[in-house]
């Protein structure tokens, strides 16, 4: 399978229907896209957005959410041994 990469000033990427089904992904799904070297990582957030939503109101989640989000930010890629 061939992707054609197109720049966008939107937040969105396009997957062809084939590798969103081989995913499991549906139009719409909200992902995290990181880049490692030369790997494009996709995590869904639909599951944490779930706990998102019953913790909406803690001030201590959002400070650990804050944190990691620091965190994952700050993260570099070790080099291989």
């Amino acid at each position: 399978m061939a992707i054609i990469i197109k720049r966008s000033t939107e937040d969105a990427i396009s997957l062809p229907a084939r590798l969103l089904a081989g995913l499991n992904l549906r139009d719409g799904d909200e992902v995290k896209a990181t880049v490692e070297g030369q790997t494009l990582r996709l995590a869904r957030l639909d599951q944490f957005l779930d706990l998102r939503g019953a913790l909406a109101a803690d001030e201590a989640f959002d400070r650990a959410m804050d944190f990691i989000d620091r965190a994952w930010q700050a993260w570099t890629i070790p080099a291989s041994a």
